[in-house]
């Protein structure tokens, strides 16, 4: 504790700061335990946001606002990027002393415009924040970092926000509940009618499709679930990281909703002027048998249908990344991603970045991809908003961080689901195109559900 104090102290008084400066100070501390952190968050009202990719080595959980992002409407981007710009001006910090890509801000934005739908009513259309306090674990080592106005230091408040740091790192929690015996005791997921408005949902699609209304339409699915007792973040943060390591891990908590997944989709990494995204569509199941299991993924790579939709996707990301760069790295013939339930085509894109570009102008060029919403994306989303049921919320919308670094990481947020105490709603989307099948589309809807039901249910998992 005395040497974050001194830390603290020792910037004050080596910089200029006045009381109205958005403060960061950055401390090395030894081996951070998530998991007791976590669990020790989640009971109390926190805003948290937890992120992890297994396969990088990185972790992030940030706790509580320090400063706070809502905007809903229409003008959404263009309103938050105008209040990040002006917290921008007055900020202070000593990141230099460790040359880490820090998060700032954490948080989300959801897949359009939600217009007070009450399930999703705990976040807004845009949705970032500020932590007070940030727990970071990287290639580099473990970090804790403080986040607090100067005002905060000339009247000593400061002090308290040191103190439930360290208290946090220091106390370990083991009353974790056993979510073996976690069970799901009521769904609407095999409900018969379920499987009948889906069906209704394809073939109307497709006969847009025929009258050249649309090219493509993502239609999604929602279940709904209750649970034993709520489930315990911790937990399942674990599960889902021993499962899909190489997908983005996420829980962000507002209001009382917690929402959570394993992304295995990279809508953009931006750091040292280059971009990365995941072209990501077209999907077949996995096998046990290995042989078996590779004659799925040839099947996949020769299928005219699913080529096409992965073609449009990587066109739509190429084209936009074309606005605001020079050098555009892809192969033109997708590969495999190996999921433990599924494989997809995937194509990854990198590119150089031509002349600073703000994060939200180039988040506002490249989503919602045809991967998530359909082609022509004005035409797909207005069908998607007559022809579901549900609202998405942050479902299929981006979840992520970003710095004033012009540096972020966000994922598409899919194989993901809500969580209101009990009360759990799971969303799995498919691609709908020429050929599609409703039968078909709907077992792979089951696959993409996976990920979330096997939590909560003994289902099998194939391990690759």
């Amino acid at each position: 504790m005395e040497v974050h104090l001194n830390t603290v102290k020792s910037f004050f008084e080596n910089n200029s700061i006045d009381e109205n400066i958005l403060v960061s100070i950055v401390c090395p501390i030894q081996k951070i335990n998530f998991k007791s952190i976590l669990n020790l968050v989640q009971k109390r009202s926190d805003i948290f946001f937890f992120g992890e990719k297994p396969s990088e080595e990185t972790t992030i959980l940030g706790i509580d606002a320090v400063y706070d992002i809502a905007i809903d409407g229409n003008d959404r981007v263009t309103q938050t990027a105008d209040l990040v710009s002006k917290v921008e001006k007055n900020f202070i910090n000593n990141w230099e002393q460790f040359n880490l890509s820090l998060p700032l801000f954490l948080g989300g934005m959801k897949f359009s415009v939600d217009e007070s739908n009450m399930l999703w009513k705990g976040f807004s259309d845009s949705d970032w924040f500020i932590p007070k306090i940030l727990f970071v674990k990287s290639k580099d080592g473990y970090f804790l970092m403080y986040n607090f106005w100067g005002s905060s230091f000339y009247d000593g408040s400061y002090k308290t926000e040191l103190q439930k740091g360290y208290d946090l790192f220091n106390t370990f929690d083991e009353n974790r509940i056993d979510q073996k015996s976690n069970r799901i005791i009521s769904t609407n997921k095999d409900d018969i009618e379920e499987k009948v408005s889906w069906n209704e949902k394809v073939n109307l699609t497709l006969k847009k499709i025929e009258s050249g209304e649309v090219k493509k339409i993502v239609l999604s699915r929602q279940i709904k679930f209750e649970l034993e007792k709520t489930g315990n973040m911790s937990c399942i943060m674990e599960k889902l990281a021993e499962r899909y390591p190489k997908c983005y891990m996420f829980a962000y908590r507002k209001n009382g909703s917690i929402f959570f997944g394993a992304s295995p989709e990279k809508l953009a990494k931006i750091s040292d002027g280059w971009i990365e995204a995941d072209a990501l569509a077209g999907s077949i199941s996995r096998s046990k048998d290995h042989a078996e299991d590779e004659d799925l993924a040839q099947k996949l790579l020769s299928s005219e249908k699913n080529l096409e939709e992965q073609q449009v996707v990587v066109s739509f990301i190429v084209n936009s990344f074309s606005k605001f760069c020079d050098e555009i790295i892809y192969e033109e013939k997708p590969i495999i991603r190996k999921l433990p339930n599924i494989q997809h085509l995937w194509t990854p894109i990198r590119a150089k970045l031509n002349s600073p570009k703000s994060i939200f102008a180039i988040l506002e060029e490249i989503h919602p991809t045809p991967a998530i919403c359909g082609v022509p994306w004005t035409n797909a989303l207005y069908s998607i908003k007559e022809m579901e049921n549900h609202s998405r919320g942050l479902f299929s919308g981006m979840i992520g961080w970003f710095n004033f670094n012009n540096e972020g990481e966000f994922a598409v947020a899919i194989r993901s689901a809500l969580m209101k105490e009990k009360t759990v709603y799971a969303f799995a989307g498919c691609g709908i195109v020429k050929g599609s099948d409703p039968d078909n589309e709907f077992e792979e809807s089951e696959l993409k559900l996976k990920p979330i039901l096997s939590l909560f249910e003994n289902e099998t998992i194939y391990q690759s």
